[in-house]
């Protein structure tokens, strides 16, 4: 577990308060160049696929009954954030051919570009690692002690909304081997190329599942894929932070559907409804997210000059100020060595 605030020296400070509407920046549908699978084994390993083992298709119920906490344990704390930034190093290493068509500046997943989008309207802090490797600049995600704390505090009907969440993608979807659970923890993800302002950016997420077993048949870059979400009842619909948090998720992997379900307060579903997910968001809002993210990369990049350096940033999200450290050192659990070295590595 990585702290933010060890004595590392200090680097300038940014306030996204400075934020301002630019209709010039634009996020164009990203391009899809790839795909990977990964599971966890029985040692709680990520084990990474270069294929689509993991690729799930949507297969809603009928009739729309779902129980949500089908196998949920209180002992598992189902919130906390699992580092896959080195999934995604791993398929760089065995795609150079592909990516010798293309440059970018950035590396990271969805998620964390989700967070720098939509950090101006929301108060959640954030702690972000960054390393400047061969000239492109290496983003993830880290979860520090206190973040832990918080989750490891978190009340059993926050945990089994996180676990519903989680298990809800799986009982509406089936594998491609028409399997209806498959590997509890297995995940399937696309990797893409974006540009934003003058940053190309090659990026991981998610993709939840696509829009029906007949998108199996095309090639990866002409699948449909939809997002599966959910709200709780009793909230008659989603909350502001969930359309900020769908969109951009939506936006990031080039998808134009959501599927929500409405779940009760025992976290059973008996509605499921779909929706274009640019209509989540008003066209102002639009602009500050990517505003924001544009500004975001502006500051990383004049910041991780350095190579083999590690810079830790933590931002505030009640007085929207990102602080930042320079560590000495490369730490192997969040720049694996092996990619440093340009050497697979010998396991998954």
């Amino acid at each position: 577990m990585v702290s933010v605030n060890q004595g590392f020296t200090s680097v300038k400070e940014f306030n996204l308060d400075r934020v301002k509407p630019n209709n010039n920046i634009c996020l164009k549908r990203p391009t899809r160049l790839g795909y990977y699978s990964f599971h966890y084994n029985n040692e709680n390993k990520s084990v990474f696929c270069p294929d689509k083992s993991a690729l799930r298709y949507l297969d809603l119920p009928d009739p729309a009954p779902i129980d949500c906490l089908q196998g949920y344990d209180s002992n598992i704390k189902y919130g906390h954030k699992k580092p896959k930034c080195s999934n995604l190093l791993r398929w760089i290493l065995e795609n150079e051919t592909i990516l010798s068509n293309f440059t970018y500046d950035f590396i990271c997943s969805n998620g964390l570009l989700k967070d720098l989008m939509i950090s101006a309207y929301n108060n959640y802090d954030w702690n972000i690692c960054a390393a400047k490797i061969r000239g492109k600049i290496v983003l993830s995600i880290i979860e520090s002690i206190d973040q832990k704390e918080i989750i490891d505090a978190e009340s059993e009907k926050t945990n089994k909304s996180s676990y519903a969440t989680l298990k809800l993608q799986r009982l509406i979807t089936k594998n491609n081997n028409k399997c209806t659970s498959g590997r509890d923890a297995d995940s399937f993800y696309g990797v893409f190329h974006s540009r934003i302002g003058s940053h190309q950016i090659l990026h991981s997420g998610y993709l939840d599942c696509a829009e029906s077993n007949k998108e199996l048949n095309k090639p990866f870059d002409k699948m449909k894929f939809v997002l599966t979400k959910k709200f709780n009842r009793p909230r008659v619909s989603h909350t502001f932070h969930q359309a900020n948090t769908w969109w951009s998720l939506a936006k990031l992997a080039g998808i134009d559907t959501v599927i929500r379900a409405e779940c009760d307060q025992s976290f059973v579903v008996k509605n499921i409804d779909e929706f274009e997910a640019d209509s989540l968001v008003h066209e102002h809002r639009k602009i500050i997210f990517l505003a924001s993210l544009n500004m975001f990369l502006n500051h990383f990049k004049s910041v991780v000059t350095k190579e083999n350096k590690c810079y830790n940033f933590h931002f505030n999200g009640k007085d929207k100020k990102l602080t930042g450290y320079m560590m000495m050192d490369l730490d192997d659990d969040l720049i694996p060595f092996w990619y440093i070295n340009e050497q697979l590595p010998l396991e998954s």
